[in-house]
């Protein structure tokens, strides 16, 4: 058995307001599904955050529903939970994946997990999951993990896909202690956290595969050491009973995100060996710029920038 795993794709998001930002989004998703397509997988599994809000624009809606029905035609199923930025947060709220159910897309809930699946190659599987819930509704989330851990007994290979933040990778937002956590899954398909984390946990893998782009500057150094992209889960290649290996299947963002610390009296220089290295690339990157030691005129600076840039 082979599935895809990933999650914080926050199609519609206009980084610093560009629109060039929003179609970077888009592109980086045409090209994985286009690679998940390649790896022939038997499953998608997105762990939230699929739009940047939840009520998307028309035209993320409309590049969702073109990658999701490529990857239909290709006899692949797309399992997804709903992220806090998928949901509003008032109850009986639905998420915008509700919209894609009969396009191919199964919403996955503690009500409505994927027992013995008619539609995927190998029936003793469990792959239960809830939206997102916040830090206030902890005991209910923490019951709903119990539930589903009862829920998943008797089956060889048992997956739980949650969008959380968990004390361990995040400990200063999160809305569950890793020992809150049931140990009976064998792979536990996370999304919140936009850096890229693999863990043993419990019986099994505990999984973050990070957001697709970069959604926030702090996210560059993860980048430059991890990528950005999605997971190949693979469990028909190995020796250990019910092992899940996980491989990074990484993407090519679009544009480089530079950040340079500049002293003010080296601030000329400084800008014309940026000049010409911009000068060599195929798109605008993202520039983030710190001058320091002297007294200078923000605006002078913002026009050097804005004439390298244009």
């Amino acid at each position: 058995m082979k599935f895809a795993h990933l999650s914080d794709t926050h199609l519609g998001y206009r980084q610093y307001g560009l629109i060039e930002r929003e179609d970077d989004f888009y592109n980086v998703f045409n090209e994985i599904v286009d690679k998940i397509i390649d790896e022939r997988v038997d499953f998608v599994i997105h762990s939230g955050d699929l739009f940047e809000i939840a009520k998307p624009s028309p035209n993320a809606l409309l590049i969702f529903q073109e990658g999701l029905m490529k990857i239909k035609e290709s006899g692949i199923p797309f399992f997804a939970i709903a992220g806090n930025h998928d949901t509003i947060l008032r109850q009986n709220a639905l998420p915008p994946q509700i919209l894609f159910k009969k396009l191919g897309l199964t919403l996955i809930s503690p009500n409505n997990p994927i027992i013995n699946s008619s539609f995927l190659r190998e029936n003793d599987i469990f792959i239960g999951g809830t939206p997102y819930i916040s830090k206030s509704q902890t005991p209910l989330l923490k019951s709903l993990l119990s539930d589903l851990s009862k829920k998943s007994e008797g089956f060889s290979k048992r997956i739980l896909v949650a969008h959380q933040g968990i004390d361990k990778y995040i400990p200063f937002d999160y809305e569950l202690e890793i020992s809150d956590i049931p140990t009976s899954f064998n792979y536990y398909a996370m999304g919140h956290v936009h850096n890229r984390i693999i863990d043993d946990f419990g019986q099994g893998r505990l999984v973050y595969p990070g957001s697709t782009e970069i959604w926030r500057s702090n996210e560059v150094t993860d980048y430059k050491k991890n990528g950005k992209g999605f997971y190949i889960v693979d469990t028909s290649e190995n020796g250990a009973e019910n092992r899940f290996d996980v491989d990074p299947i990484n993407i090519e963002l679009p544009r480089e995100f530079i950040s340079k610390n500049i002293e003010y009296g080296k601030l000329n220089s400084e800008l014309n060996s940026l000049e010409s290295y911009i000068s060599s690339l195929n798109n605008k990157p993202i520039l983030n710029i710190t001058i320091e030691k002297g007294n200078f005129n923000t605006s002078d600076v913002y026009k050097k920038l804005n004439n390298i840039l244009s």
